[in-house]
């Protein structure tokens, strides 16, 4: 399954409250019908008492198509939010009504642990008591191991393989970080 027609997605990098990336996130987010996300932090080499902080958080959505003249049928979005330059009680209202929503599916890849470094993130800044759920939601590395496990003739991986690599295997194409933030971050 090959997706070789599908036009290039605008990135928007949020840095701050006032810019339009800011002010197109708080717009479409709860438009969407479907978002995916990650989170991202430095690694701690050493053990520590407290979770990790989450930096950036990366948001994929496709909007719901209505009357709004400005939302386009099936129109896909992404967001990349420097969590350390933005006031985190900014965003923290909006980021819990959509994690309750239940009009928006919200998909993520074991975003589990990625949900408790985000939340106490968050509690960190004074956003208390940071995001307790997130409904309805997907992990799409349960959901393809499922659909493995129910192949005939196929046996569980031992480990569970990562993103990109499920992507290149289904759908595929690869994900690389590593080629994204050395063509678009960078270049900002």
């Amino acid at each position: 399954m090959e997706y070789t027609d599908q036009k290039p997605l605008t990135t928007h990098f949020v840095s701050a409250t006032d810019s339009p990336g800011f002010t197109h996130l708080s717009w479409a987010l709860p438009r969407s019908s479907v978002i995916g996300l990650d989170a991202e932090w430095k690694p701690i080499r050493t053990r520590q008492d407290t979770f990790p902080t989450v930096c950036l958080l990366q948001i994929a959505c496709r909007l719901v198509g209505n009357d709004d003249s400005t939302a386009q049928q099936n129109e896909s979005l992404v967001f990349l939010l420097d969590l350390s330059t933005i006031p985190l009680s900014s965003i923290y209202e909006l980021m819990k009504d959509v994690f309750v929503s239940p009009h928006i599916l919200k998909l993520g890849f074991l975003f589990k642990q990625d949900l408790v470094f985000l939340s106490s993130t968050f509690c960190s800044q004074g956003c208390d008591p940071g995001f307790d759920r997130v409904e309805p939601y997907f992990d799409i590395a349960s959901i393809y191991n499922y659909l493995q496990h129910n192949q005939p003739g196929r046996k569980m991986p031992k480990e569970t393989k990562g993103l990109s690599t499920i992507c290149e295997e289904i759908l595929g194409f690869s994900l690389s970080k590593v080629l994204y933030f050395n063509t678009h971050i960078l270049s900002i």
